[in-house]
């Protein structure tokens, strides 16, 4: 692969990063929509409970899967040309820090969803079951965040 194949393929890696960061954005809005739609409490813990609920389900695995790709070709594209172009010419520092970025979101969301399973009636089997699967979205994130950590140091 000669060095105008490597800037190529970079650039197509950094487009679909992009399109990856924004397809987890726009799931991400929708769970808020859904969350400030909500105008009647379910839950004990009340509306702001109930809403915290909603968004922290963007941090379950299964939907931060979204943005894990983005990860992925923001250092694939960092590898291939690391030494060949400006990576601000091709928007790929900028993707690597808002993909880094997402991962600290999605922890913080996490650990504000974790927070909130504290507030109400204990459900043993259902509240670990989501307990769970907000450590799963955190170890995503922090996968997202280091890749991308190392992905920094190599520009």
């Amino acid at each position: 692969m000669n060095d105008d194949e490597r800037v190529r393929w970079a650039r197509a890696l950094t487009t679909a990063g992009w399109l990856f960061v924004l397809a987890y954005l726009t799931y991400l809005v929708g769970q808020i929509r859904r969350a400030f739609a909500i105008t009647t409490a379910s839950f004990e813990d009340g509306i702001w409970g109930q809403r915290v609920e909603q968004v922290s389900f963007a941090t379950l695995p299964q939907n931060v899967i979204i943005a894990v790709p983005a990860a992925i070709a923001a250092v694939a594209a960092t590898l291939l040309v690391r030494d060949l172009v400006d990576r601000r010419e091709i928007w790929l520092a900028q993707l690597v820090r808002i993909v880094a970025g997402l991962g600290y979101m999605i922890i913080g969301l996490a650990v504000l969803g974790i927070v909130g399973l504290l507030f109400r009636n204990p459900d043993g089997v259902g509240d670990f079951v989501q307990f769970l699967g907000r450590i799963g979205g955190i170890m995503l994130g922090a996968a997202m965040i280091r890749v991308c950590l190392e992905a920094e140091r190599l520009g």
